[in-house]
């Protein structure tokens, strides 16, 4: 099905996206936005990605917002709840009359696979940001995070990070830590929700424990994470505080554990893992994170790849298709 620009205008509704590692939303989003209907005739994905990774080199170095060239459109798009540029997984956008039912995934129900590096903390909470701090790890063990976990489930006050997108002062908070601002005031606790974090995998191989087992990434996640950025470059030594963590976010014999986190809107995961961390007497900082769920709509089984976004038969499939879902939990 060929539609037309005018034919898009008509068409209304939400629906799932895969949502890669390495891209925003708003750089998704933007995807979707320039080559709607275009199909076959479109920019590739992969040409996109590869600009939208320009353009936050761009950023990082220069220290301003992105900024990307209008494209005037009859046509609203939007995405409810947003993920890290480095997190993947369900993403859910709105087209038209749907951009109105997307503050219901900005506050509903979503769970997530995310990985901790245990020993270290960064002034983001993730593998993105400068080491703060090295803890010893000695004393943590499987079980001592177990005991831990219950204090992070339940109505919970949780501090967001520092390079977050929660306004202070009518500016964002990531704009004052990209460009060396003090914060005007004290970043305060927030009241959240979490349903419930399952211990998944711990290893420390210099303990000689393990308990668990691993849920393996999808393979073009785990490639993402195993290369690149994150790709372990062999290196001796330690991480360092106040140099980045990125070179480090992979060294195989660092202690690493696995959750799987049930939430509702506004929680931090980057938040969670680094508390726990402190809670176990130690440090931590989350090095991957997959959303699995958004509302009723799970990864895979309900969500279209980036690469479909310029085919809008296969947009319109996936709106009656995510309207089918939440019809039936309804």
């Amino acid at each position: 099905m060929r539609l037309t620009s005018a034919d898009a205008s008509t068409l209304h509704g939400i629906f799932a996206v895969n949502k890669p590692p390495g891209i925003s939303c708003a750089g998704l989003l933007d995807y979707f936005k320039r080559n709607i209907t275009k199909g076959s005739s479109s920019m590739s994905f992969s040409e996109h990605f590869d600009r939208e990774q320009a353009l936050r080199m761009k950023v990082d170095n220069q220290k301003k917002k992105a900024r990307r060239r209008f494209v005037p459109s009859n046509i609203r798009v939007g995405h409810g709840g947003t993920l890290d540029v480095e997190a993947a997984g369900v993403l859910v956008f709105g087209i038209n009359n749907g951009c109105k039912q997307l503050g219901e995934y900005l506050v509903g129900g979503k769970s997530y696979l995310a990985t901790g590096l245990l020993g270290v903390a960064t002034e983001s909470y993730d593998a993105e940001g400068n080491v703060t701090l090295l803890a010893d790890t000695a004393t943590v063990n499987g079980s001592k995070i177990q005991e831990a976990i219950p204090q992070f489930i339940g109505e919970i006050m949780q501090r967001p990070p520092i390079y977050s997108a929660i306004k202070l002062d009518g500016k964002r908070l990531y704009e004052y830590a990209r460009g060396g601002e003090n914060i005007p005031t004290e970043i305060k606790p927030r009241s959240v929700t979490v349903s419930d974090v399952k211990l998944l995998y711990y290893e420390n191989q210099a303990a000689g424990e393990k308990i668990g087992r691993q849920v393996m990434l999808p393979t073009d996640y785990a490639d993402y994470y195993a290369t690149g950025r994150y790709e372990w470059q062999n290196l001796a030594g330690t991480p360092v505080v106040g140099q980045p963590l990125l070179p480090f976010a992979n060294q195989p014999t660092a202690p690493k554990f696995q959750l799987l986190i049930n939430s509702g809107g506004g929680v931090y995961v980057r938040s969670l893992i680094h508390d726990l961390g402190q809670a176990v007497g130690s440090a931590a900082t989350m090095v991957s994170l997959v959303r699995t769920s958004q509302g009723p709509l799970r990864l895979d089984r309900d969500t279209i790849e980036p690469q479909d976004l310029v085919y809008m038969d296969r947009v319109v499939e996936a709106i009656h298709h995510a309207d089918a879902v939440i019809q039936s939990v309804q």
